[in-house]
């Protein structure tokens, strides 16, 4: 799915569909395909981009990151270890993330920078 659709519509898809389920192996592919998505449209375009597309893409991965489930927390370490190299990924969580998430998130991000899993 993700490389025979449009990069953008598969992310939404998938953001739509499995981001809030109640099955822990649901989340988990999720996540995974959100990988994939995310090192095809690459960190410029998916934070430069539209407001709304980078809005989404900062409350997954906020919310990917701070899931209950391991497997879902590295997949979640896995898609910012592809953005962390963009400059305003700090900035971008600042103004998209939730404001109880920022902190948490801030700290997931420079662990990620610190330590790529690549």
């Amino acid at each position: 799915m993700v490389y025979n659709t449009n990069p953008i519509r598969s992310m939404n898809a998938l953001i739509n569909g499995g981001l809030s389920h109640k099955h822990t192996a649901v989340r988990k592919s999720t996540a995974r395909h959100l990988e994939k998505v995310t090192e095809v449209i690459g960190a410029a375009r998916l934070l430069s981009g539209k407001k709304d597309l980078t809005a989404r893409f900062i409350h997954t991965a906020s919310c990917l990151a701070l899931d209950n489930t391991l497997e879902v927390r590295n997949q979640a370490r896995n898609i910012l270890s592809v953005v962390a190299s963009h400059p305003d990924l700090i900035k971008m969580v600042e103004r998209f993330a939730p404001l109880s998430d920022q902190i948490r998130m801030k700290d997931f991000i420079n662990k990620c920078q610190k330590r790529p899993l690549r």
